[in-house]
């Protein structure tokens, strides 16, 4: 595989981990070939330490998960100091995920980790799991201000994780660019619910695996339509097809959240099949390949 530009990064591959599935971005040595892996994702960070929901909130579904951990994470400041010089060791691009209760929370961790030194930020505008708030990507005009407030902060390439829970994702899309970020994270978990027969409780989360992939396609698909910047394409994706499918329907490169945990080979099987297709279709650029099923519907 050719090198992929995401700004000024230069990937070894299209395909990175989602957050919240890699930890702080060492956890899985021994585990997952990081050669097979573009880019290392953190779990999202919150200006201070989160203990996150009670136990249990992982619920295994028929086809994916519910989670509903609640950001647990030992906060920006000690992440820094503890975890950054470790994963920069491993000699892999970081994007750090960032977050929190309130735009103030999220634009004072984008303005400690902005000092850093680190290749990317995501800002986390789509956790399911933090009560007490609306998601700010729900609402276009919400990601727009606070999108156009980080800009004014930093100069670091900023990707804005959107949430897959809207009308319509090219509005919110659209906003986001328009206000400066430089890349789309796409998407979030969707919304959903399960059942506790041994407390008899309903159980409110955010669903992901396999079961999600036809909606997440779809969405990234319409969102290609409607921005020019680059797309991080992430939902349900379980196999070296569906890894393919979502770059074929508009995704610049693509996240493996669940499926990562369950089959740790899938970064260099999805890799295997990038390259089957490019070979049998002829296809010398990147750009070649992004979008190009999209084109054709």
């Amino acid at each position: 595989m050719h090198k992929i530009k995401l700004g000024k990064m230069e990937l070894d591959s299209p395909v990175i981990p989602a957050s919240g599935v890699f930890g702080y971005g060492d956890e899985l040595k021994g585990l997952i070939d990081y050669k097979k892996i573009g880019a290392i994702v953190t779990k999202t960070l919150t200006i201070k330490e989160r203990k996150g929901n009670p136990q249990p909130r992982i619920w295994e579904l028929e086809n994916g998960l519910l989670n509903t951990i609640g950001l647990q994470n030992i906060g920006v400041e000690r992440f820094c100091e503890e975890k950054l010089p470790v994963i920069k060791k491993l000699k892999k691009p970081v994007i750090v995920s960032i977050g929190g209760e309130t735009d103030d929370e999220i634009l004072l961790c984008l303005e400690y980790i902005s000092k850093k030194d680190i290749e990317a930020i995501e800002l986390n505008l789509s956790c399911p799991n933090i009560a007490g708030r609306n998601l700010i990507s729900e609402n276009p005009e919400a990601t727009y201000n606070i999108i156009k407030q980080a800009r004014k902060i930093t100069r670091s390439f900023l990707i804005a994780k959107l949430s897959p829970n809207v009308t319509d994702v090219g509005e919110t899309g659209s906003a986001a660019e328009e206000a400066g970020t430089d890349a789309l994270c796409a998407f979030n978990t969707f919304k959903g619910l399960t059942f506790d027969w041994k407390n008899h409780k309903v159980i409110l989360g955010g669903v992901s695996g396999d079961a999600i992939f036809p909606l997440s396609c779809r969405l990234v698909h319409q969102l290609y339509q409607n921005v020019s910047i680059p797309i991080i394409g992430i939902g349900g994706i379980h196999s070296p097809e569906t890894g393919l499918l979502m770059i074929l329907c508009g995704a610049t490169i693509i996240g493996i959240g669940t499926s990562l945990m369950i089959n740790p080979d899938l970064p260099g099987e999805i890799l295997n099949e990038i390259k089957k297709y490019k070979k049998e279709k002829n296809i010398k650029k990147w750009d070649e390949i992004v979008g190009r099923k999209a084109r054709f519907f």
